[in-house]
Order: structure tokens, then C-alpha cells, then sequence
């Protein structure tokens, strides 16, 4: 059982699309109030202005356009760099019984490049109590190990039994980070509700699975308790101590 759940690139590009047009609504809001000014003047007053006035347009309608020109520039360039950390960052991975949920939170330019941090929790599937989906947020309620470090530090891999991860830096698979009983991620995905039922099922699967695992192991180990051998050897057979021949 594998699944990889990546976020929705065309709901990240809405938030930060809003978020750019909040910056640039200054330039905006100073362009309309000029061509508001301009027009009671000249067509409602038919009133010529004062060559200060001109001048102070000009200068307001000339910042503004340099001022909505740069914050474009910037926003348009820094959110495509969002943009593909939370693609490489931000997702959610349910493989065999662990689930890792990991979520992209800033990126700074040091060194003479970008380097990315998020969150990241590692949950065994049995764990999960309760999965909800409020809004934009998803909730898990669940015993987790939570790391808020650099992301080139907690590259991972996924035991091939599914039963355990093993990082990079083996120093952090038994050190580092802390214990949680609640982990809350902002819904970046296309359907929020339907992941939140999906892991929750995962979840019951896992469990019933686990169950069934136990109860065979005891099944097995009471008929190995109770079986006879058909000649009658003792139950535990010791064989002879081989002899040594020089």
C-alpha cells in the first residue's frame, strides 16, 4: 500500500496571486484616485488645474507604476520559487503501515542559494485516532515524531518491510525532534475531505490487519503448545553434543 499526495499547484498559485495583489493595491488605489481627481477637474468643473498640480500627478502616477512594476517583478519571481518548494516539500506519503506528512514552512537565500525548511511528521497508520478536514486545515489526531529542521537534513527512506523509516542522518533515527499528539497541516491538496477519509481508512485497515495478524500468531502459538509429536518425543528435543575426533 503506497501513496503519494501531492499539493494542488493551481490552488498555490491562487494564494500567492492574492497575496501580490494586495501588495500592488497602493499603486492601484493612488492610480484610480488621480483619474478620479483628473476627471472632476477637467470634465465636471471644466476648470483648468494648477501646474503644481500636474507636476504632483505626474510624480504620484509615475511611483505608483514604478511601485506596482517592481512588486509584480518580485511576486511573480519569489512565488515560483514557493511554488516548487511546496512541490518538492509538501506532501503526504502513506507506504505499508507508516504514514509521513510533511509540509514546506519558509525558504531564505543564504550562501549563495535557497535553502528550504519545513515540518515533517512520521505516524504509524495504527496510531491515528481521528482525521478531519476544518476549512483549509487538516487535523490528525495521532502520536507522531515532529521535525522542524532544514529539508536537505531529513532526506528519509521507507523500510521495505513498511514498517519503519530510516533517515540520511542516521543520528535522527532515534534522536531529534519531540513527541505530539496532534498534527495540523494547512489543506494545499485538491479535495481536503476525501484525503482526510482516505487516511482515515488506511488507519482502520491497518488496524483490522494488525488484529488479525495477532490473533493468527496466538492461534498458532496455542496449537504449537498443544501439538505431540506422533513418536513421542519430548517437547523440547535436545539433541546430542557432537563428539570432537582428533
Amino acid at each position: 500500500m503506497k501513496k503519494m499526495i501531492r499539493v494542488n499547484e493551481k490552488r498555490l498559485t491562487a494564494k500567492y496571486n492574492r497575496r501580490m495583489f494586495l501588495a500592488a493595491l497602493p499603486a492601484v488605489s493612488v492610480a484610480v484616485s488621480l483619474f478620479v481627481i483628473v476627471l472632476v477637474f477637467v470634465v465636471r468643473l471644466k476648470a483648468e488645474m494648477p501646474v503644481e498640480m500636474y507636476r504632483t500627478i505626474f510624480f504620484a502616477a509615475y511611483f505608483s507604476c514604478a511601485y506596482g512594476f517592481v512588486v509584480c517583478l518580485i511576486g511573480s519571481f519569489t512565488s515560483g520559487v514557493l511554488v516548487r518548494a511546496h512541490q518538492e516539500h509538501t506532501y503526504i506519503q502513506i507506504a505499508g503501515t507508516m504514514m509521513i506528512v510533511s509540509q514546506h514552512v519558509r525558504t531564505i537565500f543564504t550562501d549563495r542559494k535557497w535553502v528550504h525548511y519545513k515540518k515533517m511528521w512520521v505516524v504509524k497508520l495504527a496510531d491515528v485516532e481521528k482525521v478531519e478536514c476544518i476549512r483549509n486545515h487538516l487535523t490528525i489526531t495521532a502520536k507522531a515524531r515532529y521535525f522542524n529542521e532544514n529539508a536537505a537534513w531529513l532526506g528519509y527512506t521507507v523500510n521495505e518491510d513498511g514498517n519503519g523509516v530510516s533517515f540520511d542522518r542516521c543520528w535522527y533515527d532515534s534522536n531529534g525532534g519531540k513527541n505530539v499528539s496532534v498534527i495540523e497541516i494547512t489543506d494545499f491538496y485538491t479535495y481536503g475531505e476525501r484525503i482526510a477519509r482516505h487516511i482515515d481508512h488506511c488507519a482502520r485497515k491497518t488496524r483490522d490487519r494488525e488484529t488479525r495478524r495477532q490473533a493468527y500468531h496466538k492461534e498458532m502459538m496455542e496449537i504449537a503448545r498443544n501439538a505431540r509429536h506422533p513418536k513421542k518425543l519430548p517437547d523440547r528435543y535436545q539433541p546430542e553434543k557432537r563428539r570432537r575426533y582428533r
